[in-house]
């Protein structure tokens, strides 16, 4: 388990890096982000009107890049078709549409014009994301238990490391939301109040980094389910399990009311504050769900050893 926790603040550290990343872009950010498109629509704009044959060239490349998920899916092979296949060929006119608005931008709005390419890029991207999920989901409903097993585990460990990322960079972002209102309002902040807004992103973080301390475990859990023999190792496995999901679900309630407590105590020193009445209700339920379970199988071997001791 200790070489696998390293997940959690690795991907926090991503998080508060991408979130700094974005505010350090700023309101430029889509510029720079459209920018390789663009150029790529300006290139073959150019390159169809130098003449004839430089529209044919511009048209073949667009026809060509428009029939690669198109040429994928008859690389696949097979008379019926999945959701997923399904997808991947919808991808192709997706993709034509946009080249040719790339290259004909003054078909679209003025004020569309620059964001096209970012909404067009990140569109295709989640359906080649959503194809990937789809066709791993579909190889893995006839696998064998411990292959399904391993997928279970990566699959936790992968939405752990999305979790903590998430946490950070959300509140990388709400912190620098909430400093950005106190300099609006033109007072004198003090040392304490940017003091407490940094305290209460950790804290509105916390949440978010224990759900994935949690799927740390389950994923430990997941690997010891796809063994041939649970064994005591496993029953060890789960008791642990059980114990660091209970410390999780307490402290998320401790964590969930220490925000309002801390600003409460400070209220005459603070230019800002934030109470909340929330709950962070998936990391309770993570938690709290993980430790019936890991009681559910000590439970069951126990019944199980019984069993066997009558026999």
């Amino acid at each position: 388990m200790k070489q696998r926790i390293w997940m959690v603040p690795a991907g926090a550290v991503l998080g508060l890096g991408w979130g700094g990343l974005a505010l350090t872009l700023g309101n430029g950010s889509v510029k720079r982000l459209s920018a390789p498109l663009l150029a790529l629509g300006e290139g073959l704009r150019s390159l169809s009107l130098s003449g004839f044959w430089g529209n044919l060239a511009a048209w073949g490349i667009v026809l060509l890049l428009s029939a690669l998920p198109l040429l994928a899916l008859v690389l696949m092979g097979g008379k019926r078709r999945a959701a997923d296949e399904w997808l991947l060929g919808l991808m192709s006119p997706i993709l034509l549409a946009s080249l040719w608005l790339l290259v004909n931008p003054t078909q679209l709005g003025r004020m569309v014009r620059e964001f096209f390419p970012v909404a067009a890029g990140w569109t295709l991207l989640s359906m080649v994301l959503a194809f990937v999920m789809l066709r791993l989901l579909r190889c893995l409903e006839k696998a064998p238990r411990e292959k399904l097993a391993r997928a279970f585990a990566a699959l936790l460990y992968a939405c752990a490391v999305l979790t903590a990322f998430a946490a950070a960079y959300g509140q990388v972002l709400e912190g620098a939301g909430q400093w950005a209102e106190v300099v609006a309002g033109n007072t004198d902040p003090g040392s304490l109040t940017p003091l407490i807004i940094g305290l209460l992103c950790l804290l509105n973080a916390a949440p978010g980094l224990l759900s994935a301390v949690t799927m740390i475990w389950g994923a430990a859990l997941a690997q010891a389910l796809g063994q041939e023999n649970f064994d005591g190792e496993g029953v060890a496995l789960c008791e642990r399990a059980a114990l660091a999901c209970r410390m999780v679900a307490q402290a998320t309630v401790v964590l969930a009311v220490s925000g309002n407590l801390i600003q409460l105590a400070l209220l005459d020193e603070l230019r800002n504050t934030h109470f909340s009445l929330t709950m962070p209700l998936v990391s309770l339920m993570l938690s709290v769900g993980l430790m019936l379970l890991c009681r559910l199988l000590q439970r069951g071997q126990q019944l199980q050893e019984d069993s066997d001791s009558i026999i």
